[in-house]
């Protein structure tokens, strides 16, 4: 049996993204196109194991890929890694379009586990839930070199893989 490598996705909501909530802008295109590119990369370093969020952005967009790359991976009849949502709290998606809330539970629902943190909202549950994330990981992939998140795996020692490039910081 191959050793465990997990990655910890985290990064921008849609609203720090600074490209609009358009997804089909073509500067979200190109997050997209690129997320496809350094995510495959990934896996087929190794990684076998996902954490991720699916906050509505780039999270979210990580975990529909994943599944897609999965996906392919299945009918090719290979070994496919495993995706698992830490849900920050049960109304995460409540505020989103109806469009968006559908496709975070079908996320929710292809996913090979969904961990819920907390039953209602607080200001520390997007906090907690990267921590958790980043606690049980081997690095972090995300967009945002500046985030809570990065400066939480710095601390705990954990590196960086950087979503423009791929390399480990």
């Amino acid at each position: 049996m191959k050793d465990k490598i997990i990655c910890a996705v985290t990064g921008k909501g849609i609203n720090e993204i600074g490209n609009g909530k358009s997804e089909t802008c073509y500067k979200n295109v190109d997050v997209k196109r690129n997320l496809v590119e350094k995510l495959s990369a990934l896996i087929a370093e190794g990684v076998t194991d996902f954490l991720c969020n699916a906050e509505y952005g780039m999270p979210l967009w990580a975990a529909e890929i994943l599944l897609a790359l999965r996906d392919n991976l299945i009918q090719q009849g290979l070994e496919a890694f495993r995706l698992h949502i830490v849900c920050p709290y049960e109304e995460q998606a409540s505020d989103w379009s109806d469009d968006v809330h559908e496709r975070f539970y079908q996320v929710h629902g292809r996913s090979d586990a969904v961990l819920l943190l907390y039953r209602l909202y607080h200001d520390k549950c997007y906090e907690n839930s990267e921590r958790f994330m980043i606690d049980q990981c081997d690095f972090l992939f995300t967009d945002d070199q500046s985030a809570f998140a990065a400066q939480y795996a710095e601390i705990r020692g954990k590196p960086l893989v950087l979503c423009k490039e791929l390399e480990r910081i």
